[in-house]
């Protein structure tokens, strides 16, 4: 397991990601100090939607220095390069189809959806639900969201003792994120090996995508990132995990050849070639033999034979004569 850096202080990284719920789609952004995380209702999923959501967040608890989301748009937007750079934070990308690298985002996700499916069910305010969240103390930190983020509890419709909201520093968060990060390590490793790192030009094939069941052959251009290769296949350039990508030993990608027409065989060569001895007999190659079938038999019908009388082979269409075997000749059927 390669995780990303432990933050030393709040809003330092910054994961974020879309969601839809009810049929409707949302921004989450999450801190990766604190666990904290927003939720913003969009009108559509354009870069020209997202990008004021988050400078709304950015301008409340300040710029971060990196910015972790995924491959899809509007991330992979002009917009949000132009965005990133006016606003002085690295945007990281995780490889497409691979969303554990965008781990983060995509827990804050899941608990975000538990949260406002059960407020819809009770018919309750989600924001109430999110805000006793973020006052919930994480397991393992002693610490909420919101003392990790702010520094102090946040009211809610709990009583709560006034000297309890005064704020207090939280000091010993990154040690603990460090030793749970550390236990997570090594439970994962238990099941799981290093891969080997591939160089430009070497030959793999490609985890198929959706539907699709093959896995199609590519050479490796470049390394992108950790575990992140351009690959290059049909003439376009795709960017893939190294636990999509199987090395092999084949020779390198080649153009394909234009495709050539070969002609079909003509109906006399097929009859030909499959009723060689009924053509010759006849001397006419432009014709196909008339081949004579029995009539088929029901189920229930039976076929009586006379006693002591073995019954007359057949011939099949391919010329194989089929004849009762010598072994029932003692057998008489009634």
């Amino acid at each position: 397991m390669i995780s990303h850096q432990i933050p030393s202080r709040p809003w330092q990284f910054v994961g974020t990601d879309l969601f839809e719920f009810n049929e409707k789609p949302y921004l989450i952004t999450v801190d990766y100090f604190s666990n904290y995380f927003e939720v913003d209702h969009l009108k559509d999923k354009t870069a020209k939607t997202v990008i004021p959501k988050m400078k709304a967040h950015f301008a409340r608890h300040g710029l971060p220095e990196r910015v972790i989301s995924d491959n899809g748009p509007p991330y992979n937007s002009a917009d949000f390069v132009r965005f990133s750079n006016e606003y002085e934070f690295d945007h990281i990308t995780s490889s497409p189809t691979y969303p554990k690298s965008n781990g983060k985002a995509e827990n804050a996700v899941k608990t975000a959806k538990q949260i406002m499916r059960k407020a819809l069910e009770d018919k309750a305010d989600a924001y109430l639900a999110l805000l006793d969240w973020r006052n919930t103390p994480s397991e393992g930190l002693k610490s909420s969201p919101c003392q990790r983020l702010f520094g102090r509890r946040c009211r809610t419709l709990l009583p709560t003792c006034t000297s309890l909201l005064e704020p207090k520093l939280v000091t010993d968060v990154k040690s603990k994120l460090e030793e749970r990060k550390s236990q997570q390590t090594a439970y994962h490793d238990r099941s799981s090996k290093e891969l080997c790192l591939l160089k430009t030009g070497d030959i793999v094939r490609v985890k198929p995508v959706g539907s699709d069941k093959r896995w199609v052959k590519a050479q490796v251009e470049n390394q992108v990132d950790v575990r992140s290769y351009d690959i290059r296949t049909d003439g376009r350039t795709y960017r893939r995990n190294r636990r999509h990508l199987r090395k092999t030993s084949d020779l390198p990608c080649v153009e394909k050849p234009n495709f050539q027409h070969t002609p079909t065989r003509t109906v006399p060569e097929l009859a030909c070639a499959r009723y060689p001895n009924n053509l010759s007999e006849t001397g006419n190659s432009n014709k196909l033999p008339i081949v004579s079938r029995s009539p088929v038999k029901s189920k229930n019908s039976t076929v009586k034979q006379t006693e002591g009388v073995s019954p007359k082979p057949t011939t099949r269409v391919s010329g194989r004569t089929v004849k009762k075997p010598n072994y029932l000749k003692d057998y008489i059927t009634n």
